[in-house]
Protein backbone atom coordinates (compact mmCIF):
# COMPACT_ATOMS: atom_id res chain seq x y z
CA UNK A 1 0.00 0.00 0.00
CA UNK A 2 2.95 2.53 0.79
CA UNK A 3 5.67 0.96 -1.40
CA UNK A 4 5.49 3.65 -4.36
CA UNK A 5 5.02 6.73 -3.06
CA UNK A 6 6.89 9.07 -4.76
CA UNK A 7 8.89 12.41 -3.67
CA UNK A 8 6.24 15.48 -2.77
CA UNK A 9 3.10 13.87 -3.56
CA UNK A 10 -0.49 14.81 -1.99
CA UNK A 11 -3.62 12.08 -1.07
CA UNK A 12 -6.82 13.26 -0.95
CA UNK A 13 -9.75 11.18 0.71
CA UNK A 14 -8.15 7.69 1.31
CA UNK A 15 -8.49 5.00 3.85
CA UNK A 16 -5.36 2.99 4.77
CA UNK A 17 -5.60 -0.11 7.12
CA UNK A 18 -2.99 -2.87 8.23
CA UNK A 19 0.01 -1.87 6.79
CA UNK A 20 3.62 -0.75 8.06
CA UNK A 21 4.16 2.79 7.22
CA UNK A 22 8.04 3.82 5.74
CA UNK A 23 10.69 4.60 8.21
CA UNK A 24 12.04 7.71 6.40
CA UNK A 25 9.43 8.65 4.04
CA UNK A 26 9.51 11.57 1.16
CA UNK A 27 7.90 14.53 1.65
CA UNK A 28 4.50 13.78 1.60
CA UNK A 29 0.99 15.30 2.51
CA UNK A 30 -2.46 13.46 3.33
CA UNK A 31 -5.52 15.47 3.45
CA UNK A 32 -9.04 13.79 4.55
CA UNK A 33 -7.29 10.44 4.89
CA UNK A 34 -8.43 7.87 7.50
CA UNK A 35 -5.57 5.08 8.66
CA UNK A 36 -6.61 2.37 10.91
CA UNK A 37 -4.01 -0.19 12.51
CA UNK A 38 -1.15 1.29 10.84
CA UNK A 39 2.41 1.09 12.27
CA UNK A 40 3.97 4.37 12.28
CA UNK A 41 6.71 3.03 15.12
CA UNK A 42 10.23 4.61 14.75
CA UNK A 43 8.78 6.61 11.78
CA UNK A 44 10.16 10.15 10.68
CA UNK A 45 7.13 11.89 10.12
CA UNK A 46 8.86 15.00 9.70
CA UNK A 47 8.64 15.96 6.36
CA UNK A 48 4.99 14.31 6.41
CA UNK A 49 2.28 16.59 6.26
CA UNK A 50 -1.30 15.80 7.82
CA UNK A 51 -4.39 17.76 7.98
CA UNK A 52 -7.79 17.02 8.35
CA UNK A 53 -6.57 13.01 9.63
CA UNK A 54 -7.92 10.58 11.59
CA UNK A 55 -5.63 7.54 13.30
CA UNK A 56 -7.41 4.17 14.52
CA UNK A 57 -5.96 1.88 16.82
CA UNK A 58 -2.49 3.04 15.33
CA UNK A 59 1.09 2.35 16.08
CA UNK A 60 3.18 5.69 16.59
CA UNK A 61 5.93 4.34 19.43
CA UNK A 62 9.18 6.48 19.07
CA UNK A 63 8.28 8.25 15.57
CA UNK A 64 9.49 11.42 14.99
CA UNK A 65 6.76 13.96 14.18
CA UNK A 66 9.19 16.98 15.58
CA UNK A 67 9.35 20.19 13.35
CA UNK A 68 5.42 19.75 11.94
CA UNK A 69 2.85 21.31 11.66
CA UNK A 70 -0.63 19.99 12.52
CA UNK A 71 -4.13 20.54 12.21
CA UNK A 72 -7.44 19.10 12.67
CA UNK A 73 -6.24 15.40 13.16
CA UNK A 74 -8.02 12.69 15.75
CA UNK A 75 -5.85 9.88 17.11
CA UNK A 76 -8.39 7.01 18.90
CA UNK A 77 -6.69 4.56 20.83
CA UNK A 78 -3.38 5.05 19.50
CA UNK A 79 0.08 4.09 20.90
CA UNK A 80 2.09 7.28 20.98
CA UNK A 81 4.86 5.97 24.04
CA UNK A 82 7.76 8.09 23.17
CA UNK A 83 6.91 10.26 20.52
CA UNK A 84 8.46 13.27 19.44
CA UNK A 85 6.35 16.41 18.87
CA UNK A 86 8.96 18.69 19.60
CA UNK A 87 9.01 22.13 17.98
CA UNK A 88 5.70 21.33 16.91
CA UNK A 89 2.12 22.87 16.23
CA UNK A 90 -0.58 21.28 17.41
CA UNK A 91 -3.76 23.19 16.05
CA UNK A 92 -7.61 21.95 16.45
CA UNK A 93 -6.67 18.01 17.25
CA UNK A 94 -7.75 15.87 19.85
CA UNK A 95 -6.08 12.20 21.29
CA UNK A 96 -8.20 10.01 22.63
CA UNK A 97 -7.92 6.94 24.84
CA UNK A 98 -4.12 6.90 23.75
CA UNK A 99 -0.67 5.98 25.50
CA UNK A 100 1.56 8.56 25.19
CA UNK A 101 3.73 8.03 28.19
CA UNK A 102 7.34 9.22 27.78
CA UNK A 103 6.44 11.87 24.82
CA UNK A 104 8.48 15.09 23.91
CA UNK A 105 6.49 18.20 23.94
CA UNK A 106 9.59 20.26 24.04
CA UNK A 107 8.80 24.07 22.53
CA UNK A 108 5.47 22.95 21.42
CA UNK A 109 2.38 25.32 20.93
CA UNK A 110 -0.78 23.76 21.15
CA UNK A 111 -4.26 25.86 20.21
CA UNK A 112 -7.56 24.01 20.49
CA UNK A 113 -6.45 20.85 21.50
CA UNK A 114 -7.29 18.54 23.66
CA UNK A 115 -6.54 15.40 25.50
CA UNK A 116 -8.64 12.66 26.62
CA UNK A 117 -8.51 9.84 28.90
CA UNK A 118 -4.99 9.40 27.97
CA UNK A 119 -1.94 8.23 29.85
CA UNK A 120 1.01 10.73 29.52
CA UNK A 121 3.11 10.12 32.36
CA UNK A 122 6.45 10.82 32.36
CA UNK A 123 6.47 13.07 29.18
CA UNK A 124 8.10 16.28 28.92
CA UNK A 125 5.82 19.67 28.09
CA UNK A 126 9.16 21.97 28.64
CA UNK A 127 8.95 25.88 27.30
CA UNK A 128 5.60 24.81 25.89
CA UNK A 129 2.81 27.41 25.04
CA UNK A 130 -0.79 26.62 25.60
CA UNK A 131 -3.96 27.79 23.88
CA UNK A 132 -7.32 26.45 24.47
CA UNK A 133 -5.87 22.99 25.97
CA UNK A 134 -7.91 20.38 27.92
CA UNK A 135 -6.80 17.70 29.65
CA UNK A 136 -9.10 15.38 30.55
CA UNK A 137 -9.34 12.52 32.91
CA UNK A 138 -5.68 11.98 31.82
CA UNK A 139 -2.55 10.28 34.03
CA UNK A 140 0.25 13.04 33.97
CA UNK A 141 2.35 11.09 36.65
CA UNK A 142 5.67 12.39 37.06
CA UNK A 143 4.98 14.68 33.81
CA UNK A 144 7.26 17.51 33.65
CA UNK A 145 6.24 21.23 32.90
CA UNK A 146 9.84 23.22 32.80
CA UNK A 147 9.44 26.89 31.88
CA UNK A 148 5.58 26.35 30.95
CA UNK A 149 2.93 28.36 32.93
CA UNK A 150 -0.28 25.92 33.47
CA UNK A 151 -2.29 29.49 34.46
CA UNK A 152 -6.27 28.22 33.82
CA UNK A 153 -5.48 24.91 33.19
CA UNK A 154 -8.16 22.41 34.19
CA UNK A 155 -6.02 19.48 35.57
CA UNK A 156 -8.74 18.42 38.15
CA UNK A 157 -10.00 15.21 36.40
CA UNK A 158 -6.33 14.14 36.21
CA UNK A 159 -3.61 12.19 38.19
CA UNK A 160 -0.74 14.73 38.94
CA UNK A 161 1.01 13.23 41.46
CA UNK A 162 4.97 13.64 41.14
CA UNK A 163 4.26 16.38 38.92
CA UNK A 164 7.50 18.30 38.32
CA UNK A 165 6.69 22.04 38.22
CA UNK A 166 7.86 25.60 39.87
CA UNK A 167 5.86 27.07 41.54
CA UNK A 168 5.91 30.15 39.00
CA UNK A 169 4.27 27.89 36.47
CA UNK A 170 1.79 26.33 38.86
CA UNK A 171 0.03 29.17 39.92
CA UNK A 172 -3.52 29.95 38.19
CA UNK A 173 -4.11 25.87 37.70
CA UNK A 174 -7.37 24.64 38.15
CA UNK A 175 -7.30 21.36 40.86
CA UNK A 176 -9.24 19.83 43.20
CA UNK A 177 -8.96 19.25 47.10
CA UNK A 178 -6.82 16.06 47.28
CA UNK A 179 -4.65 17.54 44.22
CA UNK A 180 -4.05 20.95 46.29
CA UNK A 181 -2.72 18.87 49.04
CA UNK A 182 -0.67 16.60 47.11
CA UNK A 183 1.04 19.77 45.19
CA UNK A 184 1.47 21.83 48.75
CA UNK A 185 4.58 18.99 49.18
CA UNK A 186 6.29 21.26 46.18
CA UNK A 187 5.96 24.45 49.03
CA UNK A 188 7.46 22.14 51.68
CA UNK A 189 4.34 22.41 53.95
CA UNK A 190 3.95 19.77 56.37
CA UNK A 191 0.55 18.25 56.74
CA UNK A 192 -0.83 16.98 60.47
CA UNK A 193 -3.85 16.25 62.21
CA UNK A 194 -4.83 18.69 64.95
CA UNK A 195 -5.06 17.58 68.68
Amino acid sequence: MFDNFIDDETFYDREYSNDKFPLTPYYLSFRNCTFTNIDFSNSDLERVDFMSCKFNYCDFRNANFSNNGIKDLTFINCNLLGIDFSNSMLIDSTINDSNLDYSNFTLVKFNNFKFNNCSIKSSSFDEVKFKKIEFNNCNLQEVEFLNTSLNKIKLNTCNIKGLKVSLNNLKGAVVNINQALDLSLLLGIKIEESD
